[in-house]
């Protein structure tokens, strides 16, 4: 699998996604710091909210930000969405400070996931220019080994920065304050990489006046209409083909583990375990570190089995570990739990990749991957809320349960379909 890291330029890439991811997750546990400020009875509304202005970005600009990224140079898109998000990093604490409400910094984060959508777009589709196609899926291993690493780390040790009771002593700032920092270090660090990276992409297609990157105003001027058409361009073809149609459709069900973890499981640990915001980063980092394992087990084995039928029999795991959770009484086993529901995550997103990246044109590879991005954000929201309300009628063992058990049958559902397909 490390073979593929003898290519200068692709190391150069995984080394700046390390950075920049480590500094992702750090500005994410520096978010739970400034909400954590707030009276208990507002955390949870305000956790909320936050994840409405995190996902705002996709929902309303998604398809658009694939089409345009189909269209520009994807290395210029990702250090200009790097630089600006790093300026992002440094307005959040300032602003806080200045105003000491919430909502500028709400603001900001839905223009720094904005930049972010971009970025993930550009970075998703790049990747196979840098390796050859028989290396794409050791790539997308190593690339999510060691951003599950630095989510580890970002989680982990965010906690910790922001919870260290020494910082106002040492340097008179708070600790979210020093997280945002070092976040803003970590996405220009991420930008100087990318700017030195080489990498060959095709010639785009011909822009239209519209779809030129100065153009933006007109685009929407002009009512989006070559957006459109590219858009259902995209669609027919994920209809088409049915590996992509599959890669597409996992989305769901991976949208129940997250729905139930970010809703359920974030408050019991914060609030009712009393952990507080190192008891999130440490359940962060117990995920990351399965994240980390089960990246390098498909890197090394992943090519000896059916990518689907990996995603399916991962689903089946997360949702026995979801059905276990409320049998749970020990630390130690929540952790444990914890750790192998990331090992089962893992090769879902190497497996949705790999399979957009095998099956997806160059030229609308861009579009596939904001697609992704649009269905996981919008299915995250509407998720969240279900689960919300439901949480409101009974208990949560409840829906940890039924929520599990919902998982298995329709992964078992799908292998059926499957095995029924390659009959025929």
């Amino acid at each position: 699998m490390w073979s593929t890291l003898k290519n200068k330029d692709f190391s150069i890439f995984v080394f700046s996604q390390t950075v920049s991811q480590f500094g992702d997750k750090l500005d994410y546990i520096a978010l739970i710091g400034i909400i954590g400020l707030f009276p208990q009875s507002r955390t949870p509304f305000l956790l909320s909210q936050l994840a409405i202005f995190m996902t705002l970005p996709v929902l309303i600009f998604g398809p658009i930000a694939g089409v345009l990224v189909d269209r520009w140079h994807k290395k210029k898109v990702m250090v200009t969405c790097d630089a600006l998000r790093m300026v992002c990093a440094l307005l959040i604490p300032v602003l806080f400070i200045l105003t000491e409400n919430i909502y500028p910094v709400f603001g900001v984060v839905f223009f720094m996931f904005l930049f972010t959508l971009f970025f993930n777009s550009a970075r998703s589709a790049i990747i196979p220019n840098l390796v050859t196609k028989k290396q794409i899926l050791k790539a997308n291993s190593i690339v999510n080994f060691v951003g599950r690493a630095a989510t580890f780390l970002g989680m982990g040790l965010g906690g910790l920065i922001v919870d260290w009771y020494i910082w106002p002593k040492l340097i008179g700032l708070a600790g979210w304050t020093v997280a945002f920092i070092l976040d803003a270090i970590t996405f220009g660090t991420s930008a100087v990489m990318l700017y030195l990276m080489k990498v060959k992409l095709a010639e785009p297609l011909k822009q239209k006046k519209h779809l030129e990157p100065k153009g933006f105003l007109l685009l929407i001027r002009d009512g989006l209409v070559q957006v459109w058409k590219e858009l259902k361009h995209a669609v027919h073809e994920i209809l088409k083909e049915k590996n992509l149609a599959f890669a597409m459709s996992s989305i769901l069900l991976m949208i129940i583990a997250g729905c139930i973890i970010y809703v359920l499981v974030i408050p019991i640990v914060q609030q009712d375990m009393g952990w507080g915001t190192k008891g999130v980063g440490g359940l962060a980092a117990a995920g990351a570190l399965g994240l980390l394992v089960g990246a390098y087990f498909v890197g090394v084995f992943g090519h000896h089995f059916d990518l689907k039928n990996i995603i399916l029999a991962c689903f089946i795991v997360l949702g026995g570990a979801l059905a276990i959770f409320p049998f749970l009484n020990n630390i130690l086993l929540f952790l444990l739990v914890i750790f192998i529901g990331g090992i089962a995550m893992s090769p879902v997103f190497i497996g949705q990749d790999t399979l957009i990246h095998h099956h997806a044109d160059e030229f609308i590879r861009g579009r596939m991957f904001s697609i992704r991005d649009w269905i996981l954000n919008c299915s995250f929201v509407v998720g969240a809320l279900i689960i919300g309300f439901l949480a409101t009628l009974m208990k949560k063992d409840f829906i940890f349960i039924i929520s599990g058990i919902v998982l298995v049958i329709l992964a078992i559902f799908g292998w059926f379909i499957l095995a029924r397909v390659k009959s025929r």
